[in-house]
């Protein structure tokens, strides 16, 4: 979702450039015309709009799987500019696709910028509405932590070993409700430890062999 939202920001930046001639060809469209030359051109259109939002959207991903404790415009704006680094220095020239950005034309270059900063900024602030309040400690409303109050609700008979205890101290109570019972059943058993999936839809955890106890590893399955 905050993916989107960045993405459509940028694009109206974009298309204003384009409509006032600043930059007189949007770079998804140079990617299309690049792998898929002979598509007729309403497809190519198609194709350069799909792409931009779905790099977008996948950019918004990563960003979200990096697991800020609290994402914000700041974070945003250097995540952006990484993108743009990346690209725009990087995977497109060395394609041939688009000239390094310090060569090539300045409108071009500076609106490109521009617009990365700005997917950067609405990403972060997107992200922090959309991500719950983690709470500190005890508050002005008795808020306490939220892997103390989920430990404590499940009336543990062990206690956790105290690198899981620091791999939960700043997960939010979503990611501890996934993973706290696999933890709580490997410090049982003591055999092995606990990987932690990304998935699409969200995240799953499960004892490894592989895995030696008391450790967690993380992987993008």
């Amino acid at each position: 979702m905050a993916g989107l939202a960045a993405t459509g920001a940028m694009s109206v930046l974009l298309v204003a450039a384009d409509v006032t001639g600043v930059m007189d060809y949007e770079p998804p469209r140079k990617i299309i015309d690049k792998f898929f030359p002979r598509l007729p051109l309403p497809l190519r259109n198609t194709a350069a709009i799909v792409a931009h939002f779905g790099y977008g959207i996948a950019g918004g991903s990563l960003f979200a799987l990096a697991r800020w404790k609290r994402p914000t415009v700041g974070t945003g704006l250097a995540y952006g500019a990484v993108v743009w680094a990346a690209g725009y220095e990087g995977w497109l020239p060395a394609m041939g696709i688009l000239p390094p950005a310090h060569r090539d034309k300045p409108g071009r270059a500076v609106t490109v910028l521009v617009a990365h900063l700005l997917y950067g900024a609405v990403l972060g602030k997107a992200l922090d509405r959309l991500t719950p309040a983690i709470p500190d400690g005890g508050g002005p409303e008795g808020e306490g932590n939220p892997l103390e109050e989920a430990v404590g609700k499940r009336s543990m008979s062990q206690s956790l070993p105290d690198s899981y205890v620091r791999y939960l101290a700043d997960k939010d109570p979503v990611f501890i409700a996934a993973v706290l019972p696999v933890l709580e059943q490997s410090a049982a058993t003591q055999d092995h430890g606990v990987h932690v999936r990304y998935l699409p839809g969200g995240i799953q955890a499960l004892t490894d062999q592989a895995v030696p106890y008391p450790e967690v590893t993380e992987g993008v399955d």
